[in-house]
Formats: C-alpha cells, sequence, structure tokens
C-alpha cells in the first residue's frame, strides 16, 4: 500500500522554492555568459577577418598605385617631364610670393612710412602745402594729424546741424520778436507821452 504523501510545511516548501529559484537562477546567468563568451567570440573572429579583408585591399590599391605611376613614368617623355619641372617651379615661385606678400601687408609701417602717410592726409583733407610740412618732426606731424582726425570724427551732419540751428534760431527769433514787441511798444508809449507833453505845453503857453 503506498503511503499519503505528508502535507509538507510551510517553512519546507519555501525553502524547496528558494533551492529552485537559485538553481533557475544560476542556469540562466550560465546560459547568458556562454552567450556573452560566443558574441565576444564571433565579434573578434569578424574583426580579424575584416582587417585582414582592409589589409589586402590596401596592399592590393598600393600595388595598382605602384603600377600606374609606373605606366605614367614611362608615358611621359623628356620633354613633358621639363614642361611639368617648370610649370612646379612657376606654381612655387607664385606660392612664395603670396607669402611674401601677406607678410610684407601684415607688417607694421616704418615710422617714415607713417610720416608719408599722414603727411599726404594733411595735404588732401587739412589744406596743408608741400613746404609747410617739410621741415616738420614726425612729432609736429603727428599732432596735426591728430586734430584733423578729431575734426573729422567729431563732424556733425549738415542736416543735423540745420535742423538744431533752425530750432536754436527759431527760439531766438521768438525772443527777439517778443523783445522788440515791448520794444516797440515802449516806444509807441514815450512817443504818446512827448505828445501829450508837447500839446500841455503849447496849451499853457496860450
Amino acid at each position: 500500500m503506498e503511503e499519503p504523501e505528508k502535507p509538507t510545511k510551510k517553512k519546507d516548501q519555501i525553502r524547496h522554492d528558494e533551492e529552485v529559484a537559485q538553481r533557475l537562477q544560476a542556469q540562466m546567468q550560465a546560459e547568458l555568459e556562454e552567450e556573452d563568451r560566443l558574441v565576444r567570440q564571433i565579434e573578434e573572429e569578424a574583426n580579424i577577418v575584416s582587417w585582414d579583408n582592409v589589409q589586402a585591399m590596401i596592399d592590393d590599391d598600393y600595388q595598382m598605385a605602384q603600377q600606374m605611376q609606373a605606366k605614367k613614368q614611362e608615358e611621359f617623355s623628356i620633354e613633358e617631364k621639363s614642361k611639368l619641372f617648370v610649370q612646379l617651379l612657376e606654381a612655387r615661385k607664385k606660392y612664395f610670393a603670396a607669402i611674401r606678400a601677406k607678410e610684407k601687408r601684415n607688417k607694421p609701417p616704418t615710422k617714415a612710412q607713417k610720416r608719408n602717410t599722414m603727411s599726404t592726409y594733411l595735404k588732401n583733407m587739412g589744406g596743408y602745402k608741400h613746404n609747410q610740412l617739410k621741415n616738420k618732426r614726425f612729432d609736429d606731424i603727428q599732432k596735426l594729424f591728430d586734430k584733423a582726425m578729431k575734426r573729422v570724427n567729431t563732424f556733425v551732419d549738415m542736416d543735423t546741424e540745420l535742423v538744431e540751428g533752425s530750432e536754436v534760431r527759431a527760439e531766438a527769433k521768438i525772443v527777439q520778436e517778443s523783445s522788440s514787441k515791448r520794444a516797440g511798444t515802449e516806444l509807441e508809449q514815450e512817443s504818446i507821452k512827448k505828445q501829450k507833453l508837447d500839446e500841455d505845453k503849447e496849451k499853457t503857453e496860450l
């Protein structure tokens, strides 16, 4: 006869469930690690294969370039080589000339160059003659130039001057008109007083 299964206690059931869960977790962890290992191995093999392919392609390209260069060199005659060499020399000359010109442009002007530039400006814009400037020192020309530049920098446009001037003139005209009106009324009053005085004198004399 079979014995009936004894009901398991709660503690034993919990312990049994925990053991099963730990075994499952360990098994899943092992499977994940195995998958990772396989993926890494596949990637490494692919990298090795691709690097070998890339290196082979580079070698092929290099050999092909050398062959093409050798063919081109064979194709060029001595005259063509000399023409290419002359063109190369001209290109180098132009390149270095451009560099020298750029350096010259970026080089700060000397004192004499500054003096000439300021003198030219003063002759054209300041109204000075050559004889007035030729015996002056650099500092004197610098002062005259600064004065002329200050006048240019503080220049006010004619239109704004006219507008401001017309406002000032209008105010002055109003003041003048009011003062002239007052003066006119005062003159009229004085002339009226004189007339009255004259009339009074005439009456008293009669």
